[in-house]
């Protein structure tokens, strides 16, 4: 079983990079990052941190992070979710974790958008 690790704020900036199209905002009590897909503008994935405006993470078992994808209007607006959240736990693998979860939301989002008018 992998042990439970503290991130950051700082931490999640290294990862998710503003110069590489990652936008970070606050939702709540939270810092959410957000990437709107170079190749078809109308998805965005999102990246719920679980990291607070004190930039630490919550305690242990209060909540992991969460990757999905919405669907944006023409305006960039979000209209609704394209994919479930998949759930990454705040582990020692979670960079790892993360940027699998992004390619896997990623496909799952282009697979739902032929479905969208």
């Amino acid at each position: 079983m992998e042990r439970y690790v503290e991130i950051t704020e700082n931490e999640f900036d290294d990862l998710l990079k503003q110069e590489k199209g990652w936008v970070k905002n606050v939702s709540g009590y939270e810092y959410v990052y957000d990437y709107t897909l170079h190749n078809c503008n109308r998805i965005m994935i999102k990246v719920m941190s679980s990291v607070s405006r004190n930039s630490v993470s919550r305690n242990k078992g209060s909540d992991s992070i969460r990757v999905f994808s919405v669907l944006l209007d023409t305006n960039g607006k979000v209209t609704r979710g394209l994919t479930k959240a998949v759930r990454v736990y705040r582990t020692e693998n979670w960079r790892s974790n993360i940027k699998k979860a992004f390619v896997v939301t990623k496909t799952k989002a282009l697979k739902n958008m032929k479905w969208v008018k």
